[in-house]
């Protein structure tokens, strides 16, 4: 696997960190559609039966520390130290790890839940089912996904952003059906998708699934 993407990415959102915190306030701000079914999530995962859930591209935690509004426990994964500092910050009674997530350094199983939002798009295409079987993999049999992403049919490298800094990140959109393809794939149960746009702040998708019980 070439993971020249993911070093980029990282020192990427090193240099960006803190200007992404000064502009993304707290995530779920004047979007009521996506803090609903984050709730719905948080239910379901309850529901069949608990356990923790990782927060998939924490970045600056935010969104790690709203989850855990809801009363889960979570663990944050990010490949940025700096996002993962800042989100300790936000959150010290929660856990980070720096890693990626086409490699979780999570126990088969494990995991109640993963919330994966905003992430697959810097995924290139020979890594996205890698990624889809790692969400797999780490989840309980009845545990939740809760993915959310940009959609559309383009891809390019962002080479700048958060006031003109430097980057060097994919920025692919994919339409909702590939990654619904490639949930079912990693032998997932996709339960609903919900497409956002053209006037949302963003043209999106949002996708639950989860791991069936004889999984």
């Amino acid at each position: 696997m070439d993971t020249s993407w993911i070093v980029a990415a990282a020192e990427s959102y090193d240099r960006v960190a803190d200007r992404y915190v000064a502009g993304v306030g707290d995530g779920l701000d004047n979007l009521p559609l996506e803090s609903a079914l984050v709730s719905y999530f948080a239910e379901r995962i309850a529901a069949t039966g608990g356990g923790q859930v990782v927060d998939l591209g924490c970045g600056p935690g935010l969104l790690t520390r709203h989850l855990a509004s809801l009363g889960l426990p979570v663990l944050g994964v990010d490949v940025s130290p700096e996002m993962l500092r800042i989100a300790r910050r936000y959150n010290p009674a929660a856990s980070f790890v720096e890693a990626s997530l086409t490699r979780l350094p999570v126990a088969d199983g494990s995991m109640g839940g993963v919330f994966c939002w905003y992430v697959m798009h810097h995924v290139p295409d020979d890594d996205l089912a890698r990624s889809f079987a790692e969400v797999a993999r780490v989840l309980r049999p009845g545990g939740q996904l809760l993915l959310g992403g940009h959609v559309g049919d383009s891809a390019y490298v962002k080479t700048e952003g958060y006031g003109g800094l430097p980057m060097q990140v994919l920025f692919a959109r994919r339409s909702a059906d590939a990654y619904v393809e490639r949930a079912r794939e990693a032998g997932l149960v996709v339960d609903a998708t919900t497409t956002l746009g053209p006037d949302h702040p963003a043209t999106a998708a949002l996708l639950l699934a989860h791991k069936p019980s004889d999984a």
